[in-house]
């Protein structure tokens, strides 16, 4: 039976960065036909459709937020992060900008200790040093000219980093559904605004591929919520490295990209340095109810 559950949370686990990645190749592959900040209104508009009959399900419970302020702030930052994120995936390498995702819980470390005044010890600051040195491997300035992709995803997630902030915080008082829900609502009229600006009228094939992609994100989400709910996040955590190998893959047969020795190295030590803070929280914690720093993939 343990066996059995074992199996169940690594297929879980490895299912949402497939399903996470395929939502992201969607992102790229529109990104060659309409502006990013049109990709981000549809996407966020398929979501809305897609967990509408959810809050039907359950009478529109998840409706009650006990901190609308801070949803709201939640979502406009998210905005920033959201087209920072998706200009960047049409812009550089698809295993790159995956590799450089993974520094999303570096920054967040960092603004934990800045806004939350967490205590920074030796361990979490060497970790940190060693995630850094991880991304100048990746982008190794100087030697090779930065990239305005790099750059732009980067920015995304510090800035999401802010959000995963605010995310710890409205998960203590609000449902899980109720958070992506007003992230959504609150989303999809700003960027229907900005998108204005760029407006292009889809096709059916980009219809399709954006339902998929909202499709691909919500089944991301439930995975890796699921293995959570039946594993500790110092096991799934792991796990979440096949997002590099998924990337890969679909960069080098989709888009024709080869993969990057680099890219893989820097990786590599970005994702060690992020592994070990996991583990290190998880062993401070230990004995509490406090929550374990989430990762991007539950958010979106």
């Amino acid at each position: 039976m343990q066996n059995n559950k074992f199996l169940y949370v690594v297929v879980l686990a490895i299912s949402a960065t497939m399903f996470g990645a395929l939502m992201a190749s969607s992102v790229k592959y529109l990104s060659n036909e309409l502006h990013p900040i049109i990709i981000c209104f549809y996407r966020c508009l398929m979501g809305l459709i897609l967990i509408s009959p959810l809050m039907i399900k359950n009478n529109f419970k998840a409706l009650k937020s006990n901190n609308f302020k801070l949803q709201f702030s939640r979502a406009m930052i998210n905005v920033i992060s959201m087209i920072c994120w998706f200009s960047a995936i049409g812009l550089m390498h698809f295993e790159k900008a995956a590799a450089l995702g993974f520094t999303t819980p570096l920054f967040t470390t960092i603004l934990a200790i800045i806004l939350l005044k967490e205590k920074i010890r030796f361990h979490r600051t060497a970790a940190l040093l060693i995630g850094f040195i991880g991304i100048v491997v990746i982008i190794r300035p100087g030697y090779v000219p930065l990239e305005l992709g790099a750059a732009l995803l980067l920015l995304s997630a510090f800035s999401f980093s802010f959000v995963l902030i605010i995310v710890k915080k409205l998960s203590s008082i609000d449902e899980s559904q109720t958070i992506i829900f007003y992230h959504l609502l609150f989303s999809t009229p700003i960027f229907f605004i900005l998108s204005l600006f760029y407006w292009e009228n889809i096709n059916l094939n980009q219809l399709l591929i954006f339902i998929f992609m909202g499709a691909a994100g919500l089944l991301s989400h439930w995975c890796l919520a699921q293995a959570f709910k039946y594993s500790d996040t110092t096991f799934v955590m792991p796990l979440q490295f096949t997002k590099l190998i998924w990337a890969s893959l679909i960069g080098l047969f989709i888009f024709s990209e080869q993969p990057d020795i680099w890219t893989w190295f820097g990786g590599i030590i970005i994702f060690i340095s992020v592994v070990y803070i996991t583990y290190r929280e998880a062993f401070r914690k230990k004995g509490t109810q406090k929550p374990i720093q989430a990762d991007r993939a539950i958010i979106n």
